[in-house]
């Protein structure tokens, strides 16, 4: 069954949920499915039909505010669109509101924007009143092309085309101006993201490389990175495997074809479980939409290994922990008897936590130095493999606590992986998703983005979009992690645009998506049911 085939009875499901009835996974998975499936254009506005014949060029992004009964759209022609979701209709304006096009609209709060333009400069709004920008931060010299928000520090952080990354304090600005402070610089660079939980930051560059900085540290970003190379390779940056803050680590691997070049868009999972990218081959001629595994990696003195997959919840029984040897693992892993016994037959909360006090204290008070959480180390010899079993039965122990205690937060799941085994392992395999997309509208960046729940993929498709899923029954991510990258599953396509699509974007809280084209064009969809 797929999400086309899936039937959407919505009195079905009402009359269900009256009685408290609950819902099989399958049955959860098939509504999700004909939903998104149901998602049709029942909204359009056209530049050219509305009073004053507004031309403001294409619409290069859109943000809805965090309650999502909030639009507005960044335009090619210097303007600012402010839109109400539910009906389509422009609520609000401002041209020129930046002397080039406008790249970026994010919101901040319900009433606070930011936006940042070709002009080199980023500009502070607030909905109430756009006569006036509250603000306008200057220190790029070339094209602004990201905003972004920390809410833990309440600091805005930008990147533009100039290789440089700027956070500015917004909550202490003047009425002189605001100096910026340059926390990193990389001259190929291209977009950057922030994590949801803003402990890691994504930067996406013109020469193929993903740059993940794990246990970011804004304050300390410049210090801890003053020796990043500004050019060439970032390979040659010499990497910490035990750094605390800051540590760097390099993606590059692609689907077979792909050659990736100049990438140009980047989305981060709702959950920050994975990276979204959309790139432009070195020759060229052709693009790909490809999704890297973003779970941190756990360096191990020893070098068995194992890996855990990604979980949501303690509630989603249908998701589940494998430990697997990796290829550097010797042959010997964890059985499935070994796991049937510890989900048949499993020690008391109250033990688990005892034991693994003592392991994790002991591993502790022998090396203080090294502030990484690592995996307790059994002493065993090469020579007694009889010492392997209490080994695995220690790491099926840690997983079997995950699960029903709850203790890992769903947004630092992490992965006993290799990537800081090895002083030379700079680059790490990820890659779990990809597909090619058409290669039309050359020199534009097309926006992708996940769904709310981060179980859909809304991507520019020519004249419209395509909408994606991890598997026909649109499953979450933690469901499906594949064994190798596998092409991502088309789940629908809505071709309603006159001219290319180049951006779109999912609301937070309702099932609704936008899309707009570079005629001005900007269709709202809703499920048809």
């Amino acid at each position: 069954m797929t999400c086309k085939d899936a039937k959407f009875t919505p009195l079905f499901w009402l009359k269900k949920r009256e009685l408290g009835h609950k819902f099989s996974s399958f049955e959860a998975r098939s509504f999700r499915g004909g939903l998104y499936s149901s998602l049709k254009a029942v909204h359009k506005w056209d530049p050219q039909k509305t009073v004053d014949s507004t031309h403001h060029g294409g619409i290069f992004n859109f943000d809805f505010s965090p309650d999502g009964s909030l639009l507005a759209a960044a335009c090619e022609g210097q303007s600012i669109l402010l839109f109400d979701p539910f009906n389509g209709r422009l609520i609000g304006e401002k041209s020129k509101a930046h002397t080039d096009c406008v790249n970026i609209v994010k919101f901040l709060d319900s009433r606070l924007f930011a936006t940042c333009s070709d002009d080199s400069t980023v500009a502070l709004w607030d909905v109430r009143f756009l006569k006036h920008k509250l603000h306008e931060l200057k220190g790029h010299t070339n094209w602004v092309k990201n905003i972004e928000y920390d809410r833990n520090t309440g600091l805005l952080l930008t990147s533009g085309f100039d290789g440089n990354i700027f956070t500015w304090d917004i909550n202490r600005y003047t009425d002189t101006e605001t100096k910026g402070t340059k926390v990193f610089t990389y001259k190929l660079l291209m977009r950057s993201k922030l994590s949801p939980d803003s402990s890691k930051l994504v930067v996406s560059t013109q020469n193929g490389y993903i740059i993940v900085i794990h246990d970011l540290d804004l304050l300390t970003l410049a210090d801890d990175l003053k020796n990043f190379p500004p050019y060439g390779s970032p390979s040659s940056f010499p990497f910490q495997r035990n750094q605390r803050r800051n540590r760097v680590e390099l993606i590059r691997e692609w689907p077979s074809g792909d050659n990736a070049s100049d990438i140009a868009s980047l989305q981060i999972h709702p959950q920050g479980w994975c990276v979204m990218s959309r790139n432009v081959s070195r020759d060229k001629k052709s693009e790909w939409t490809c999704i890297h595994d973003l779970q941190e990696p756990i360096r191990r003195r020893e070098s068995q290994e194992f890996s855990v997959m990604p979980h949501t919840s303690c509630s989603q029984s249908s998701s589940t922990y494998t430990p697997a040897s990796s290829e550097t693992s010797p042959p010997s892993s964890v059985d499935s008897d070994t796991h049937q016994e510890w989900g048949l037959n499993h020690p008391s909360d109250r033990e688990i936590e005892s034991l693994l006090q003592d392991e994790l204290s002991s591993e502790s008070s022998a090396d203080d130095s090294d502030g990484e959480f690592v995996a307790p180390e059994v002493q065993r010899s090469e020579d007694n493999p009889s010492d392997r079993p209490r080994y695995q039965d220690l790491v099926a122990l840690i997983v079997r606590y995950d699960v029903t205690r709850g203790i890992i937060d769903v947004n630092h799941r992490v992965r006993l992986g290799s990537a800081y085994e090895s002083p030379a392992a700079r680059t790490t395999d990820r890659l779990m998703y990809y597909t090619e997309e058409p290669n039309v509208a050359r020199g534009f960046i097309k926006e992708l983005c996940f769904s709310s729940d981060g179980r859909l993929i809304c991507s520019p498709f020519g004249f419209g979009v395509r909408l994606l899923g991890f598997d026909p029954l649109c499953s979450e991510l933690c469901d499906v992690v594949p064994s190798q990258p596998v092409r991502l599953y088309e789940v629908a396509n809505c071709l309603s645009h006159s001219n290319i699509v180049v951006t779109c974007k999912f609301s937070p809280r309702h099932c609704m998506f936008v899309s707009g084209c570079l005629s001005g064009k900007v269709m709202f969809h809703q499920p048809v049911l």
